[in-house]
């Protein structure tokens, strides 16, 4: 397939997805009365399918861009042991008090194993996979490490980034969820202390580190994988697609459902500045970086890959 067609079809599949939330966001602040209908039972169970229904067209998107890019069984193993670590994170943190604090899920999000529902294990992925692009489009792809001691030090850094991007996600998400009951602090915490006594700041520590192990492990698989396929569509444009859609999407509902302009304005703030720092770079002239390394003609489409940098999990 051409380089420049590469992903096309996901890509749309994304353009999709953002201008109908952009739209449901639109009607939901300006034509429904949003607040009355989410203090109902039956208004709860809209809340509840409309995230479910979310989570499975960015699911989607994931798996047909990962597909695309590594191969169906690159792709299947960083997803299995991104949902291994955060499900083994998160029920460490509800059943023992550790990695993120004190707390517990409720009913409204489906089954659960072991007190955490398979959904929450499964809303990790997408997040993951667009830090995990967000970063290599900040980072330089031309950092090549001449020991074995650079190299340690470039996957941590990279994964570092793509912790912190991943954690800013949660800087809006986490007082949405405790304000529609979707789990519990026990104890609190300072951050929006208004919101159902808050967060604590444990729980952001423990984001951070659940985010970095899996950003660590998704560039080990990467780095000993086969080479992946890239373009602009596949590395740079469908990514920055996805980060957007979750920085939008968790914006208005703050706005819109629980009204806390200044909730939205934080995750402006640390969200944001990943999402615009890496549109300007992606429009900058970093389209070298995703069309660099692609299968010659005649070569198989996943070649053996050496351990070298690179933007695929």
């Amino acid at each position: 397939m051409d380089d420049n067609t590469l992903g096309r079809g996901v890509f749309r599949f994304m353009i999709f997805l953002l201008a109908l939330n952009i739209v449901t966001l639109i009607l939901l602040s300006t034509v429904i009365d949003v607040r009355s209908i989410l203090n109902t039972p039956k208004g709860v169970s809209i809340l509840s399918l409309g995230m479910f229904i979310f989570l499975l067209e960015i699911t989607i998107f994931v798996i047909w861009n990962s597909v695309l890019t590594s191969g169906w069984k690159t792709a299947l193993l960083a997803f299995s042991l991104n949902f291994f670590i955060a499900f083994t994170a998160e029920a460490l943190g509800v059943n023992f008090g550790i990695i993120f604090g004190n707390y517990y899920y409720t009913a409204l999000l489906g089954p659960q194993v072991f007190g955490v529902p398979i959904l929450v294990a499964l809303a990790w992925e997408p997040i993951l996979y667009a830090s995990f692009y967000i970063t290599d489009i900040l980072i330089p792809s031309n950092i090549e490490p001449k020991d074995a001691s650079q190299k340690l030090i470039l996957l941590i850094g990279l994964s570092l980034v793509g912790a912190l991007a991943t954690t800013a996600w949660d800087t809006m998400m986490d007082p949405f969820a405790v304000s529609r009951g979707w789990w519990v602090w026990r104890d609190g915490g300072p951050y929006t202390p208004y919101i159902e006594n808050g967060v604590p700041i444990s729980n952001f520590i423990g984001w951070l580190i659940t985010a970095f192990v899996c950003q660590m492990v998704c560039r080990i698989i990467k780095d000993k994988g086969a080479k992946p396929r890239k373009s602009v569509y596949l590395s740079i444009y469908g990514p920055i697609g996805l980060y957007g859609l979750l920085f939008i999407q968790l914006l208005g509902v703050c706005i819109v459902f629980i009204q806390r302009p200044e909730v939205a304005l934080i995750g402006l703030m640390c969200m944001g500045s990943f999402l615009i720092v890496a549109l300007n770079m992606a429009f900058a002239g970093r389209r070298d970086f995703a069309l660099a390394g692609n299968p010659k003609p005649g070569e198989s489409e996943l070649p053996e890959r050496p351990l070298t940098g690179g933007a695929s999990h």
